[in-house]
């Protein structure tokens, strides 16, 4: 299903993101919990890949970055070679 492929792909760029701030800022996974404002446990899911980061917890960590444009333009470039392939 499209919707699905979308979503797995969306998922896998904000777990990528979610690792290389939290490796930029020095922070533990607690600590990026925190500044995510949500449990430590639900923040490791999502290094993990076991669950997406709800809407919330994107926009808080986009807030995070220098250019959020350029995640923006990761995910453009992604789901355009998905749609070509």
């Amino acid at each position: 299903m499209i919707r699905d492929d979308l979503e797995t792909i969306l998922g896998e760029e904000f777990r990528s993101l979610a690792i290389k701030t939290r490796e930029r800022l020095r922070l533990t996974q607690r600590e990026m919990s925190d500044k995510l404002q949500m449990s430590d446990s639900s923040y490791s899911d999502i290094e993990r890949g076991v669950t997406k980061p709800g809407a919330l917890t994107a926009v808080l960590l986009l807030n995070l970055q220098d250019d959020p444009s350029t995640f923006l333009s990761i995910i453009d470039e992604r789901f355009h070679k998905w749609y070509e392939g």
